[in-house]
């Protein structure tokens, strides 16, 4: 006969199986059938019998921040140096800035050498009557309806104003020397205001403002008045002219940097900055941070762009709020932004330590973080669920539950090298020479004029290590200054390795004595390398040096330290320190934009090195031919001379030009990396 199975309710309800793993991206992984074995009653009789059970699918793990209208940004370094766009020349500063304000011109997206227009309402080209055919022209639209944070309308009188200040607030320490050279023209001096006055420097008006306010009035009012022709606003036809002392090609892409950023002329006068008054411009130059940040010109920023600065704690946060009045009602590019920002909370968090925030951003309280060194990838890869490149293109990793989304292969603009100082400065007392004489306790004040000094501090840079233990592989030695890809970079330039033996005989080969007659070799020495506190890959480097350098003689002591980053710039600035090891990124992608930083007169670094006069001259000569000449073969050879100079100088140790990678959480949305912005443009951005 057929059996029958007879059971009771409370012992056929199968419980269901839930699996807690996803594959990639969020994807549920396949339900497992369970075998599970039950008792059962068949006639009467208990009977064991085995029971397929099919679970529920497992749900995708979704990646939601607990408030997508807030973003965390974790940073290490004490943040900007200032707010105002005139003088800052520091990332930290320009990703606060670039989001502050518009500029007439910005990037399209991740592209260098393509522009789409901000508060120009058109690029101007020679075809539509924009662009002069001789190239010394520019003519641009302004756009109307557009509003300061304050409420007050954005002219072009405000966009001629902003390039003018720009201009004669100069200073070799701010970023004006590349409005300069196209509107002024390159006259061979520091591409400071002062050049008009002072062409040959003999006046040493640079950074002089007492100086400065002795000189002729008229010929102070004739520089301003100068300026101005070069930039007129014609507010009733909508329009600003620019006037070039001289074709520059890369003129179109200069005013998309923060230096470009447009600011409101009655705002910025009546916060104690010039007024646009001829007659007293000399008293608003060569302002420093300090000074600026003493008001709100430094530090309470009035932009058009879609964030508006609600509070700015130095050295610990910025919040950043959106601007729910801002102008840009159509994308700038296909696909971009438009209206209010999405997020409209920005936290900008300074964090050195990098245990802290990897911890937050493993606890999901940080959307993004800035890495202080390659060497913090491995960790961070073990929270990385997925790999992107930067078209968007992702995959999953192996770790592909976990939270966080890296984008990888990203081609750097900057470079992080070690400066020589041929003098510092020992007014008031030095500490980072020690001593201040050869007797084993410090260093001389000139320490690194002696060539064979730094050529031995060349050869005992391990740069092997360096790229492997630190960049992670992901680099190359550098042989010039200038960038892969640009005229002049030529791999076949002569390079220092780490060779011990070598810099044990440069060192031996110093000319330095000691007061009793004794070499350099046989006195020994001690000083201190700074680095800015936070960025572990400066650190290491800086170590490296200790380390080799001790090696080939137990008497060379180097002392390692850390500063926050607005000591360790005021230092720079102040010419203080003997060696240091810093970062350079481009601001326009061009050779000029390296060459002139690290060795032009009145460069950015060169300044603070203090280059020989006799050096600085044999460089401009190159920098000056190289910058005019239209021909890309002869540029390239002209540079070739440039890149051999330097080398047999070496003013600074050139370290590896490498690739970059950042970290954030899945459910950022929108980003992409572009290598000229100051960091991240949070109206891009958004959050699930």
């Amino acid at each position: 006969m057929r059996t029958k199975l007879f059971t009771t309710v409370s012992l056929i309800v199968l419980v269901s199986m839930v699996l807690s793993a996803c594959g990639a991206q969020g994807t549920p992984a396949a339900a497992t059938p369970q075998i599970i074995e039950k008792t059962v009653m068949v006639e009467g009789t208990p009977q064991t019998v085995v029971v397929t059970a099919t679970p529920e699918a497992a749900q995708p793990v979704e990646f939601k921040s607990k408030d997508p209208t807030t973003f965390v940004m974790l940073e290490w370094g004490g943040g900007p140096d200032t707010l105002d766009p005139a003088y800052d020349y520091e990332t930290a500063g320009s990703e606060v800035i670039q989001n502050v304000f518009d500029t007439l011109v910005f990037y399209k997206r991740e592209k260098v050498n393509e522009l789409v227009p901000m508060l120009a309402t058109e690029l101007p080209t020679v075809d539509n009557g924009g662009i002069s055919a001789d190239g010394k022209t520019y003519t641009f639209k302004i756009r109307q309806g557009v509003k300061f944070h304050d409420g007050a309308d954005m002219t072009p009188s405000d966009v001629a104003f902003t390039m003018q200040r720009g201009l004669l607030q100069g200073g070799t320490s701010s970023p004006q020397w590349l409005m300069f050279e196209p509107l002024m023209g390159s006259l061979g001096g520091n591409n400071d205001i002062t050049d008009l006055l002072d062409p040959d420097g003999s006046k040493g008006l640079a950074d002089n403002r007492e100086g400065l306010q002795q000189e002729d009035p008229a010929a102070l009012k004739e520089v301003c008045e100068k300026v101005k022709a070069a930039v007129v606003a014609d507010d009733a036809a909508g329009t600003v002219v620019f006037n070039l002392a001289q074709s520059w090609g890369p003129f179109l892409v200069t005013l998309a940097g923060s230096w470009a950023a447009v600011v409101d002329q009655e705002w910025i006068a009546a916060n104690g900055g010039w007024d646009g008054n001829c007659d007293t411009w000399q008293n608003f130059y060569g302002v420093t941070s300090e000074e600026l940040n003493k008001g709100k010109l430094g530090t309470a920023p009035n932009g058009t762009g879609p964030y508006m600065l609600e509070t700015w704690t130095p050295s610990q946060e910025i919040v950043l709020k959106a601007n729910e009045n801002y102008w840009a009602t159509e994308p700038i590019w296909e696909g971009g932004p438009s209206g209010a920002p999405v997020l409209k909370t920005v936290i900008i968090k300074q964090i050195d330590e990098t245990s802290t925030r990897f911890a937050a951003m493993k606890a999901g309280d940080g959307d993004f973080i800035s890495h202080g060194s390659p060497a913090d990838w491995p960790q961070l890869d073990t929270l990385t669920g997925v790999s992107c490149e930067n078209d968007g293109t992702c995959t999953a990793t192996e770790t592909a539950e976990q939270p966080l989304q890296k984008f990888v292969n990203l081609v750097s603009a900057a470079r992080t090298d070690a400066f020589f100082a041929f003098d510092v400065d020992t007014s008031g007392g030095n500490n980072f020479i020690g001593s201040g004489k050869l007797d084993g306790n410090g260093i001389p004040s000139n320490f690194f004029s002696d060539a064979h000094v730094r050529k031995a501090f060349a050869y005992c840079f391990d740069w092997e290590t360096y790229i492997a233990d630190v960049l992670q592989g992901q680099a190359k030695q550098a042989p010039n200054v200038m960038k892969p890809g640009e005229p002049g970079y030529d791999e076949n330039t002569p390079m220092y390795t780490y060779d011990p033996a070598k810099c044990e005989e440069e060192f031996k080969a110093s000319t330095w004595t000691s007061a009793d007659g004794k070499s350099l070799w046989d006195t020994g020495f001690r000083m201190t390398l700074a680095f800015n506190t936070g960025n572990t890959a400066r650190q290491t480097i800086a170590q490296i040096f200790q380390t080799n350098i001790s090696a080939v003689n137990p008497n060379f002591v180097i002392e390692v330290t850390g500063l926050p980053w607005a000591a360790f710039l005021a230092a720079q600035r102040a010419k203080k320190l003997p060696f240091f090891v810093v970062g350079w990124q481009e601001d326009i992608p061009d050779p000029h934009n390296w060459l002139f930083p690290y060795a032009g007169k009145g460069g950015s670094y060169s300044g603070r090195q203090n280059l020989p006069p006799e050096m600085l001259d044999q460089f401009a000569a190159i920098i000056d031919a190289g910058v005019h000449e239209p021909d890309p073969a002869k540029r390239t050879a002209i540079y070739q001379e440039f890149n051999q100079l330097y080398y047999d100088n070496v003013p600074t140790i050139l370290l590896a030009n490498g690739f970059l990678q950042y970290y954030m959480q899945r459910w950022v949305k929108g980003y992409y990396f572009n290598p000229l912005y100051g960091f991240l443009y949070y109206y891009a951005l958004s959050k699930e």
